[in-house]
């Protein structure tokens, strides 16, 4: 059963920021062809528990407050529910594999697309698509594209967004876990394609020199700027105690493309009454760039409830004589709540961290939102989705929990599938879990006016997620982008479960109505299969799911269609399957596996030999 809790609001009058700022001139440090750069190593350093050293590391006090709000349940927290079914379910238009597990935890998805290629990227390495050809362009780390720089220390959180007005590529990730080694690393690409060259530059993690770090960047573009959030990190503490600050930077885009000196203002120390403004998520345009304002979505995340959001405005372009930043807080009559851990079919639960703002963006003259949060009737992980009406003036959300009564939901992100100024919808992928469901990957349609769709299954997990000790780090974001030349379509990328064990990272296309003619729509019977690593330099590995015992063939072919090899001939059985091979025999090129039982195909899927 699905349910829905609405929540009422009222809201205060905007004050003026005492926000701070410093403007920053930042050379151009390098350039690198991505058709060229290698990393032969792909070292990734994790501590002691397997996992990045980001903010959510040591996550103690946050499962004191998600113990307590467990606790106080079924009680004064209660609301009403109704139910969900009212629009129809998004279609699914193309679905690709792009990253396979790499050794990194967690995985940390983002997308961006354009007519012609599609960038995926995850912890810690980028997959470009050629969409055109049909063809992956392969896989580099995020060492590897950054390798002119000379900086050798961990590449990690990596934020991708496409610029249309440029029809060009932006790419943001961090560097370093102290004061000392922290950099926000910043490519733009030169052209539409991906595989070519991109202009780098290095942004001080440390910009104001007070012993802090920068961690958990977010990105968005207007008409002539990228912005681009990050918190700022105590050396050697806790990040519940060692936060200070998020901070705003905000860039012109056009110094990056051309590949001059790069313009930057810093906004910093950003508060309502004197308390630090946390975690700010930059609003997207919905469907196209806005400018020259910005805004920004946040909320008390560390709280068990709190009633309150956060928008905070910036006016003009950087340095503009009448800029000016102002918050205006949002209050509901009831609370948003410190998302409890998702459940698996496995010992150890899913991390969903807190009720940060997730994913954003602004069309007729509205905010569309959402987040991780509790529902506190059934108990289970879930999302909210809110929507702030009249921005410019006098806005007011109405804000709703999608949950389910035995499945969990996090880390949702949401895109505009609108097709006019009257058109409020949008489309919201999330990852899922229960306890009788491995972790995978779905989404939902809501017609931005408090009406949602049954959820689709985008990709289904093959097993539980088991990578370090403890509670599981299935992912702190996900991606979600507007197609801009197909009103009504999006794309997204998430993670779902391995038989390994690990996550891997799926992209998938998806519409508020079915494909065109000539477009296949993608049969969900027909079982997938996870090919890994793609490109291949040695071996490959698949990993697929059968319905029924079967012999099966499991060939290779070249893209001509001609058979090249006969692997195996060999009983499947129901269930998860495991098999790999060896790809040394292969010139380098592009071919295709095939499994196929007594000339029925049953998956096929291109692959890379480098």
């Amino acid at each position: 059963m699905k349910f829905l809790l609405t929540l009422s609001v009222c809201i205060i009058c905007c004050v003026a920021s005492n926000a701070q700022t410093r403007s920053f001139t930042i050379p151009r440090a390098a350039t690198v062809d991505t058709g060229e750069a290698q990393d032969e190593w792909n070292a990734i350093l994790q501590e002691s528990d397997e996992e990045v050293a980001d903010e959510h590391q040591n996550p103690d006090q946050l499962n004191i407050l998600k113990q307590d709000l467990l606790e106080s349940l079924h009680s004064e927290f209660n609301k009403a529910s109704t139910l969900r079914d009212a629009v129809d379910t998004p279609y699914l238009w193309k679905g690709l594999q792009a990253q396979g597990y790499n050794g990194s935890v967690p995985n940390d998805n983002d997308i961006a697309v354009s007519a012609g290629y599609l960038i995926s990227v995850m912890n810690t390495n980028l997959f470009s698509y050629d969409l055109t050809a049909d063809t992956s362009l392969g896989i580099i780390t995020l060492q590897a594209l950054s390798t002119p720089l000379n900086n050798t220390h961990s590449k990690y959180d990596p934020k991708a967004i496409y610029d249309p007005d440029q029809n060009k590529f932006i790419v943001v990730f961090l560097s370093g876990f102290s004061s000392s080694a922290s950099d926000i690393i910043v490519a733009f690409s030169q052209t539409e394609n991906p595989g070519g060259t991109w202009n780098l530059y290095s942004l001080p993690g440390n910009p104001l020199g007070d012993s802090l770090w920068s961690d958990y960047p977010s990105v968005a573009l207007t008409n002539k700027e990228l912005f681009i959030t990050v918190n700022h990190l105590a050396d050697n503490e806790s990040w519940q105690t060692g936060w200070r600050r998020s901070v705003i930077w905000q860039v012109n885009k056009f110094d990056g493309f051309t590949g001059d000196s790069l313009h930057a203002q810093l906004h910093y120390d950003i508060n309502y009454n004197s308390d630090g403004i946390r975690n700010l998520c930059p609003v997207k345009g919905g469907s196209h760039l806005y400018g020259a304002d910005m805004y920004f979505m946040s909320q008390r995340n560390l709280d068990i409830s709190n009633d309150t959001f956060f928008l905070v405005h910036i006016t003009d372009t950087m340095n503009a004589a009448l800029q000016e930043l102002t918050v205006k807080p949002v209050v509901s009559d009831v609370c948003y709540f410190v998302p409890i851990n998702a459940k698996q079919p496995s010992v150890n639960d899913l991390a969903t961290n807190d009720s940060r703002v997730l994913g954003a963006f602004y069309e007729n003259d509205r905010i569309q939102f959402v987040g991780n949060t509790t529902d506190t009737l059934t108990a289970t992980a879930s999302f909210y989705h809110g929507v702030m009406k009249d921005v410019a003036t006098w806005p007011a959300i109405q804000l709703h929990t999608i949950s389910d009564d035995t499945i969990c939901y996090g880390y949702p992100n949401i895109a505009y599938a609108g097709t006019g100024s009257s058109d409020h919808h949008a489309i919201i992928g999330m990852l899922r879990s229960s306890e009788d469901l491995f972790p995978g990957y779905s989404a939902i349609v809501t017609d931005g006016e408090g009406s949602y769709s049954a959820e689709k299954n985008i990709k289904d997990g093959l097993s539980y997620h088991s990578a370090i000790n403890g509670v599981q780090r299935w992912g702190d974001y996900t991606g979600a982008q507007r197609d801009y030349l197909l009103p009504g379509v999006i794309w997204v990328n998430g993670s779902y479960g391995l038989t390994n064990h690990k996550m891997s990272t799926w992209v998938s296309q998806l519409a508020i109505m079915p494909p065109p003619a000539g477009v296949p729509v993608v049969n969900n019977n027909i079982p997938q299969f996870s090919l890994y690593p793609n490109p291949s330099v040695q071996n490959l590995n698949i990993q697929f799911q059968a319905h029924d015992y079967a012999v099966c063939n499991f060939e290779i072919y070249d893209m001509g269609g001609k058979m090249i090899k006969l692997l195996m001939n060999e009983k499947i059985s129901p269930g998860n399957n495991h098999f790999s091979f060896s790809t040394n025999p292969l010139p380098a090129g592009e071919y295709v596996l095939r499994i196929s039982s007594y000339s029925k195909l049953i998956a096929a899927q291109k692959f890379i030999r480098q």
